[in-house]
């Protein structure tokens, strides 16, 4: 015991002893890397006849990829641009896949002009009144400049909160489709006498045929800021394809609405987000190319293939993108199917070349004056080009060959599943041609490799799963494999 208490005691000194030696800044070795979540720099606006601050935010791995990237515009940088980009960077992870990666340009509108720059009109008692030249210079000057420097989809987000959110209600009624999405948080829709509400209710009433998406929401603030009179207006006359949602946030404040304002507004804006082949279209607003009259006559001829080849060129890629897409060997031809992409026909040109026909560029990726084409530049190589260019490249994954198998076999594998000897039931269900574990945080696929055989890659393995049937024909179980070994078995419950 006088043993133990000694040591104890020693070891107690020996705590002081450091503690009492805590070492200086001046003493520390620093890292060479500098923290930071972007760029500012001051870009001269015409339009302003004066420098503004401009920050942006790229999503992680930019510059070592091809991928092209929505764009958040977001006011007031200077308290929101830090928090706003690791939240999108965190929230976008494929494993999460709330919302894509995305581009974050952010303006400084602080200090003793910020009433003037984001306020619609001149108030007899606040002043203000420059919200439209600003508007004019993001619209004509930022926008160009992030869209010639970056690679950007033609889609864009604006987000602003209090008179931020008064600039975005009111770049709403100046160009209700310019962006894609538009997030006002607490917007203080008192100014002026109330202004854009009735500018608002009239250019809802003569404008109809309005689709786009609008989130609002408010801070535990009261009726005063005039965001329960916009959402009324809103409910009375938006039509269907204007999609809007108002939140309440009672548990927020004015100067805490952004944290919580910014990501629900996010989520609602991207809430039916694929990633688009080429480039973000929609079935009302096609997307088409500067390059239309030389690109959009091209005309291709398809050849007959052997099975043989066809099936070299069938399995599974994965692109830099990240989606999983599947090529699918059918009547001369390969079915292209993909999670996050319209199924598709790629046609055979050469025993390397395939092509989309125009039908289905337009109908299905809502492009037009596109030609684009997919080349097998290696057994296990994929290049997808858009009017020549490089829009995207895949890898062929070590998966045996794929076969297409009728939604008939497909529903006979639907149902719940628990693993023996115990843990996590999962639950499997069809989508398109394969099978799918029903977990929206991390969904999973099972490609068919055979009537009752499937393939899975989880974390850069390779799992061969295998439902088995009982004396009634039914399937009773799956064994799940590695490299020919079973490594344990599920048991079906449903």
């Amino acid at each position: 015991m006088k043993t133990i208490f000694s040591l104890c005691t020693a070891l107690l000194l020996a705590c002081i002893s450091v503690l009492g030696q805590i070492p200086s800044l001046s003493q520390l070795k620093t890292e060479p890397k500098t923290v930071t979540t972007g760029i500012s720099f001051t870009l001269h606006s015409n339009v302003l006849n004066e420098d503004r601050i401009v920050m942006i935010g790229l999503p992680d791995g930019y510059e070592k990829s091809t991928k092209k990237y929505p764009v958040f515009y977001l006011i007031d940088g200077q308290w929101g641009f830090d928090f706003t980009k690791q939240m999108i960077d965190w929230v976008s992870r494929t494993r999460y896949g709330f919302m894509p990666e995305m581009i974050l340009v952010s303006l400084h509108t602080g200090g003793d002009n910020r009433t003037r720059d984001l306020t619609p009109t001149k108030d007899k008692n606040n002043g203000g009144g420059g919200g439209d030249k600003l508007y004019d210079f993001i619209r004509d000057e930022v926008i160009p400049f992030v869209d010639k420097n970056y690679r950007t989809y033609n889609y864009r987000v604006l987000g602003g909160t209090s008179f931020g959110g008064v600039f975005v209600v009111n770049a709403f009624h100046r160009d209700p489709q310019f962006f894609n999405g538009y997030i006002s948080l607490s917007p203080s829709m008192w100014w002026d006498n109330n202004i854009l509400l009735d500018r608002t209710k009239d250019l809802l009433i003569k404008n109809p045929g309005i689709h786009n998406r609008l989130y609002l929401s408010v801070a535990n603030e009261g009726l005063g800021m005039r965001v329960d009179s916009l959402a009324s207006i809103l409910k009375i006359y938006a039509s269907k394809s204007l999609l809007w949602k108002f939140d309440k946030l009672p548990d927020e404040v004015h100067e805490t609405v952004s944290y919580k304002g910014y990501w629900d507004g996010l989520k609602f804006v991207f809430a039916d987000w694929h990633y688009p082949m080429v480039d973000f279209g929609t079935k009302e607003h096609l997307v088409s190319s500067i390059d239309s009259a030389t690109f959009g006559n091209i005309k291709h001829k398809s050849i007959k293939l052997s099975d043989d080849v066809l099936k070299t060129r069938s399995g599974l890629y994965i692109d830099n993108y990240g989606r999983a897409i599947t090529l699918f060997n059918s009547d001369n031809s390969l079915q292209f199917y993909s999670n996050r992409l319209p199924d598709l026909t790629l046609y055979p040109e050469t025993q390397s070349k395939f092509f989309l026909n125009k039908v289905d560029i337009q109908n299905k990726l809502y492009v037009k004056g596109f030609d684009i084409q997919f080349e097998f530049v290696k057994d296990d190589s994929l290049v997808v080009t858009a009017n020549g260019k490089t829009d995207f490249t895949a890898k062929k994954s070590k998966c045996p060959p794929l076969v297409k198998l009728p939604g008939t076999i497909l529903d006979k594998y639907v149902g719940t599943y628990s693993p023996s000897p115990q843990g996590n039931s999962m639950q499997l269900i069809k989508e398109g041609y394969l099978l799918k574990v029903n977990d929206d945080a991390h969904p999973v696929y099972l490609y068919p490799i055979g009537e009752n055989r499937f393939f899975v890659m989880e974390r850069e393995t390779g799992y061969e799963l295998e439902f088995v049937q009982d004396a009634s024909n039914q399937v009773s179980k799956i064994k799940i494999s590695v490299n020919g070994n079973v490594v344990f078995e599920s048991k079906k419950l449903n």
